[in-house]
């Protein structure tokens, strides 16, 4: 292919103390604990609304946010406040609960008396509408990163596009919660793409199903009957789950690709539509169930469990889970299973369960670039222990952290790696965050 040179004069439309670049779970907590750490916050997203990964792909749990042997939190923070917000907790006692990991049929059966910490999408957006402006950031939204401009090491301008055509934002400091480290890549930081990627997954609803908690299992055997017959290619569970009634929502679809690359995601978003109706259809021709169900909706956007992870000043293992490795710079708890998708391979996938462990925060830090901070499904991990600390609740407390040390970068003159990580502790600890797993061993 053959390229051009351009030129254009661009605009600069602000100059924040930091710019988080997406606002998906781990924007959020980066926003928000920057500005309620007293730096001026810029938020853009790609999408109208925030919440990622919830809200794109129309419903999810905070995952990895409880210890699933106790029900016990190991994340709180920001986490605490959404569920409150969303009333799934009455305010001031969702560090008190015990919760249910999952929230599908089968554990609501098996733990009936737990708080099920899952989010109807609609009410996520909402809160996280409410949180953003109240905490005084500024959203940008249907607005794509588009490129950087560097000073040395350091990141002089973020270039973006919306309907204003391309604009430049001047930040002292920037959070990359792109999922797909796009900002790191941009500045020249080193990352890593595994050669084998988990899936990509387009969620979708079902109205009016009748709910059982033999749903899952009858879901499950129509797919692997229809597998066998070659009238189906991958998926995944299925995971079946409701906010309400009788409207389900199904995490199943599996999807091969890399959602750094155009053609791919494109594909994913294309497969995961005609894979979601057929399955609708297979259900409803042999559970009585879905007698009266209709499909309701589709994700606005498939979703992506893994792409480019940077490569940080530090590297969370797999060992690392496994044996539950203290960390002086611990900045959030970890205890999602090892939940890895495989990308050809269908039905239910083992997950290893693993004790609460810790995330550095120098798995946050891209190398080379002394203004910018990761958080999410993009910080420096490799790919087995991404398939445990990727998940939401993570994700949300990564980019508190990072806010939190991006706004004191800001006030000090410092940059990623001067920031005081005592004091970072001490700030996180006092806005709810866990960084002691004790509290979520009891019960053992």
């Amino acid at each position: 292919m053959s390229n051009i040179q351009y030129t254009k004069s661009m605009p600069v439309v602000s100059e924040p103390d930091v710019l988080v670049c997406g606002t998906g779970l781990a924007g959020i907590g980066a926003a928000v604990g920057a500005a309620r750490n007293g730096a001026s916050v810029m938020a853009v997203d790609r999408m109208g609304f925030a919440g990622g990964f919830f809200t794109n792909i129309i419903g999810s749990a905070f995952d990895g946010f409880v210890y699933e042997e106790t029900g016990r939190p190991v994340v709180g923070g920001l986490v605490f406040e959404m569920l409150e917000r969303m009333g799934v907790a009455e305010p001031g006692q969702a560090p008190d609960l015990i919760y249910n990991v999952n929230g599908d049929f089968t554990e609501v059966e098996k733990h009936p008396d737990r708080v099920i910490p899952r989010t109807d999408p609609e009410l996520f957006k909402k809160a996280s509408d409410d949180v953003l402006i109240e905490s005084g950031v500024t959203p940008l939204f249907h607005t794509q990163v588009s490129d950087v401009i560097m000073d040395g090491d350091r990141i002089d301008t973020v270039v973006v596009s919306n309907k204003d055509g391309l604009v430049a934002i001047r930040p002292k400091n920037i959070i990359d919660s792109t999922g797909d480290a796009d900002v790191a890549a941009w500045a020249g930081a080193p990352y890593e793409v595994a050669e084998s990627l988990q899936p990509m997954s387009l969620h979708f609803r079902i109205g009016f199903v009748e709910l059982t908690f033999e749903l899952r299992r009858k879901c499950a055997a129509v797919l692997e009957k229809a597998r066998a017959e070659g009238k189906i290619g991958l998926y995944g569970g299925p995971w079946p789950a409701t906010f309400s009634g009788r409207d389900i929502y199904f995490n199943v679809i599996r999807t091969p690709g890399d959602a750094t690359k155009p053609n791919d995601w494109t594909n994913a978003e294309i497969q995961g539509r005609k894979d979601a109706w057929t399955m609708f259809e297979l259900w409803k021709e042999a559970l009585t169930e879905f007698k009266d169900a209709y499909f309701f909706t589709s994700g606005p956007t498939a979703g992506s469990r893994e792409s480019r992870r940077i490569v940080g000043d530090y590297t969370l293992t797999g060992d690392d889970i496994r044996t539950a490795k203290r960390q002086d710079d611990v900045v959030v708890l970890g205890a999602w299973r090892i939940d890895r998708h495989p990308e050809n391979t269908a039905g239910y996938h083992e997950q290893p369960v693993v004790p609460p462990y810790d995330i550095s925060y120098r798995t946050l830090l891209p190398q080379g670039v002394d203004n910018l901070w990761v958080a999410g499904r993009c910080h420096s991990a490799t790919s087995e222990a991404l398939a445990s600390s990727r998940v939401t609740a993570n994700s949300m407390g990564m980019g508190q952290a990072a806010g939190v040390a991006a706004a004191m970068a800001s006030s000090n003159g410092g940059n990623n790696r001067s920031v005081s990580i005592q004091e970072l502790q001490d700030r996180l600890v006092a806005a709810d965050v866990i960084l002691d797993p004790t509290s979520a061993m009891q019960g053992l």
